[in-house]
């Protein structure tokens, strides 16, 4: 499978498909947004490891350094991804572009004062800000669940894709009604449950499906794997809404049992999910996994770890250490998994822009010019073995873990962001994005 079936690279076998990508300034631009963010997470995260390994993860800071990550990095980051890879993975437009431009400022805007009335807790930036998030959040799912419409091939991924976009909206309103709360008599007692529909939503809804569903279309690509076997991916599908509607459910009905059915289900998607990743890999041509993908798909068992904990805790009737937890989950499965494919991604989006139509003519870099493959491995090394250190130490209140896993997450997070940074050139980019526009 050519690279640029994919991912539009402009040549004559995805002319279509090129010719329905969008401008290169709008997936770029929310990448950029989103490199940004996790270079300033890093450093968020370094600053605050001592308060880290004390217990502060629900305290303002905490809450701040959350969404820094959330709404700062991996949502900005995925926006791009997204508008780049729906447009050529259904063979559609997004629609309408002009909009998406205008909404990426806006959201720009929004994240970062609401990320900064978070560290200060200063409500009138939450609530102004915060509804300014919701509001352009649920504005680009609306562009891309409009754009899928016009999907002609609706598939078990276009499924994926979809459902987390329903997800999305859901996620950020949860968020919303957990700011006014304070002010509505009716939802102060309701802070628990709406935290924990918030995070469900996000996490297993949104980001979970959406990775998912994209896998089917990413591993085959940088994995050059032919005739895989892809039934049984809407079992895979239907598991992962059981789980997320269960636990939502039984934290409603204030039932440990209910939300453990719902981390078994959880469990059993991701336990198809690897399944379904195997299979891809067991019909590769290309037999040396490049450390990024071997990231992105072993990051799976991140998530199938995460869940598994949960449905031990839950059905030993508690759930302490969740916020440990949902850390290990976020940076595991979602960052793990981010990172792996940002280093495929960016870089072919940078050669496909400064070098394609160029390409043939004269000598240009290759895409493994731009970045090798392996100046990946010790990165991602580190962030795997940092994120187990950190787990560990927060887990068991760990106060030297904690640090030392936080100061080797940093580091690998930064390194990342100087990498791929690199790759882009920002000297160059601002210029090649107004030329865009």
């Amino acid at each position: 499978m050519d690279r640029s079936t994919v991912l539009g690279g402009g040549t004559a076998a995805s002319g279509a498909a090129a010719g329905l990508s969008p401008s290169f300034s709008l997936p770029m631009r929310h990448m950029l947004l989103g490199l940004a963010g996790f270079a300033v997470f890093a450093a968020d995260l370094l600053a605050q490891s001592l308060h880290l390994a004390e217990g502060s993860l629900l305290g303002p800071s905490g809450v701040a350094l959350t969404h820094l990550l959330t709404l700062g990095s991996l949502l900005s980051f995925t926006m791009g991804a997204v508008y780049q890879l729906s447009s050529v993975a259904f063979l559609i437009p997004i629609a309408p572009e002009r909009t998406a431009r205008l909404n990426f400022w806006v959201y720009a805007v929004a994240v970062g004062g609401l990320i900064a009335s978070m560290a200060t807790w200063w409500k009138p930036g939450l609530v102004l800000f915060g509804t300014l998030a919701t509001l352009t959040v649920g504005a680009y799912a609306g562009i891309v669940t409009a754009s899928l419409k016009r999907a002609r091939t609706r598939d078990a991924m276009y499924r994926f894709v979809r459902s987390a976009h329903g997800y999305l909206p859901l996620a950020v309103a949860a968020a919303w009604l957990l700011i006014v709360a304070p002010y509505v008599p009716w939802l102060r007692d309701m802070t628990r449950e709406l935290l924990i529909t918030h995070i469900v939503l996000a996490a297993g809804g949104f980001f979970t499906l959406l990775i998912m569903g994209f896998s089917f279309k990413l591993l085959p690509m940088f994995t050059l794997s032919h005739g895989f076997l892809n039934h049984g991916r809407d079992w895979t599908l239907g598991l992962a809404h059981a789980a997320v509607w269960l636990v939502i459910g039984g934290a409603w009905g204030h039932s440990l049992w209910i939300m453990g059915a719902g981390a078994g289900a959880a469990l059993a998607a991701f336990a198809l999910h690897l399944f379904h990743l195997g299979e891809i890999l067991r019909t590769r041509l290309r037999k040396e996994l490049e450390p990024p993908i071997r990231a992105a798909a072993g990051a799976a068992g991140a998530g199938l770890t995460g869940a598994g904990l949960v449905m031990v805790q839950l059905g030993g009737g508690r759930f302490s250490g969740w916020a440990g937890l949902v850390a290990f989950y976020l940076l595991g499965w979602i960052t793990f998994t981010v990172m792996g494919y940002a280093y495929k991604i960016v870089p072919f989006l940078i050669w496909t822009r400064r070098y394609s139509k160029r390409a043939g003519k004269e000598t240009v870099p290759l895409i493994g010019d731009l970045i090798a493959p392996d100046q990946a491995r010790p990165v991602l090394a580190a962030f795997a073995a940092g994120l187990v250190i950190f787990s560990l130490g927060i887990a068991g209140a760990w106060r030297g873990m904690t640090i030392g896993g936080a100061v080797l997450l940093a580091s690998a997070l930064a390194a990342f962001c100087i990498q791929l940074f690199g790759v882009v050139d920002l000297g160059k980019i601002g210029k090649e994005m107004r030329v865009d526009d």
